[in-house]
């Protein structure tokens, strides 16, 4: 089963990148300067209502913390709720500050790549090369 799905994740992403870099190189048939503006009304109880569904249902974070935490928290100790509250909110701050740092780099980034069109291409075909690079990866890999 482990093989199977190896292989559908590494044929999804070259299927992903070749999708992405032979996108550059269509004709361009819309005129971007007179497109439709790209709507980007989003509340922030909606941003923040889907982040938390995402993380909830996302099986990696809570094998992170069953993982991770108990190293920190002394068998022995009498705080078990208090140790672990100060590392879950010391990871919350810190994922915080990280996302918040992400979302202002790529805010003021998306700017200057959206009015740039071969930009957008050039930037397309890396990320294109870099999924293909990685499904083959994926497909070489042993375990």
């Amino acid at each position: 089963m482990f093989t199977i799905i190896k292989y559908l994740g590494a044929a999804y992403l070259i299927y992903l990148g070749s999708k992405m870099v032979l996108g550059t190189f269509a004709k361009q048939t819309t005129n971007y300067s007179e497109a439709e503006p790209v709507k980007t009304k989003a509340t922030l109880t909606n941003l923040l209502s889907k982040g938390f569904i995402t993380t909830l249902t996302n099986p990696k974070v809570l094998l992170f913390f069953i993982s991770f935490f108990p190293q920190f928290v002394s068998t022995g100790g009498e705080h078990h709720t208090a140790s672990f509250l100060i590392l879950g909110m010391t990871y919350a701050l810190i994922a915080f500050l990280t996302d918040l740092t992400f979302a202002i780099l790529a805010g003021s980034a998306a700017g200057a790549v959206s009015q740039n069109r071969g930009l957008q291409k050039m930037l397309d075909r890396i990320v294109g090369m870099a999924f293909i690079g990685l499904g083959v990866r994926l497909a070489l890999t042993r375990r």
